[in-house]
């Protein structure tokens, strides 16, 4: 088995894309990650390359999922910080501060796939995302927790013409294009979206840039998206249309099944939801779900999905 730290550098450039995100996590040189990098790569015969920006491995894959598992198991012991994802909106508002025994991503990765793929590979061990775009319920890898739920709106910039309309319905949205992320990016999402016309201008983005996605509504005449808490953040001014979106968000942990019963994990949820519930007291929109165990007793049996009834 290879150091700890020379397999965190080859999947931190996986995970994070740059070497400097890297550096700054491991508390290292940016030379000493590609110098760690090449020699995992060297050592187990693996080839790396960059597709859109992307790190991608072509080699031994059962030899490296194997050391990958170890190094996981290592990370839930205590020997090393758990790998935090998130969300461009949760994280900032409900992981800062990183919850201690934890190192947070970019929070930044766009669309489902990239992130599961993280999980299942054991270079992320747990993922803080947005409903409704949750693992099946029979999913043998992956298993997830919700926090909360919420409603989303149709968003619009200053001076958009729908802002002056007596009335709405989703038919009137027809006539402006709307935000909409590459094919299965948010498969439930894009679904309950173009049933009533919405998800009409797709945007090529694999990590968030507010310039593509809000910066397009602020700037143009195109529809976004939002909910209570995503418009906490700073940016440009979002005006809600005066519509219901017929889906729900809100928030919720995923993490592989085999894990889910660990004290770490159910402290990392009661610290998200303790936060979110400071956020939910301010912001009505905002309905908690009680957390299925208390206390961090490592003998809790492995979660369920909570899913709330009216959706």
């Amino acid at each position: 088995m290879v150091e700890q730290d020379v397999l965190a550098a080859l999947d931190g450039l996986l995970w994070l894309r740059t070497g400097d995100a890297v550096a700054e996590r491991l508390g290292i040189s940016q030379p000493s990650v590609s110098r760690m990098a090449r020699r995992y790569l060297r050592l187990f015969d693996i080839k790396g390359h960059k597709l859109d920006g992307e790190w991608d491995l072509i080699g031994n894959e059962p030899l490296l999922a194997a050391e990958r598992r170890v190094h996981q198991i290592a990370r839930w012991m205590g020997h090393r910080p758990l790998r935090l994802e998130a969300t461009y909106w949760s994280g900032p508002l409900l992981c800062t501060p990183v919850p201690e025994g934890w190192t947070l991503g970019q929070c930044n990765i766009v669309g489902v796939q990239r992130n599961w793929e993280l999980l299942r590979e054991r270079i992320v061990d747990v993922w803080l995302t947005g409903r409704p775009d949750l693992p099946d319920t029979n999913d043998p890898d992956l298993t997830s927790l919700c926090l909360s739920h919420m409603p989303v709106h149709c968003l619009v910039g200053e001076c958009h013409p729908l802002l002056n309309r007596p009335s709405l319905s989703f038919a009137d949205l027809a006539a402006f294009p709307s935000l909409a992320l590459p094919a299965k990016a948010y498969p439930e999402f894009e679904q309950a979206l173009r049933k009533i016309g919405l998800w009409s201008s797709p945007v090529r983005m694999k990590r968030y840039q507010q310039q593509l996605w809000e910066g397009k509504t602020e700037q143009e005449l195109t529809i976004g998206y939002g909910t209570a808490l995503s418009l906490k953040l700073p940016g440009p001014a979002m005006h809600r249309l005066p519509l219901q979106l017929p889906i729900q968000s809100g928030e919720a942990l995923v993490v592989r099944r085999d894990f889910a019963h660990k004290p770490q994990f159910q402290q990392l949820a009661q610290t998200l939801h303790t936060r979110l519930s400071q956020l939910a007291a301010e912001l009505p929109e905002i309905e908690m779900l009680p957390l299925p165990f208390s206390g961090s007793s490592e003998t809790a049996a492995a979660p369920p999905r909570p899913e709330p009834s009216g959706d």
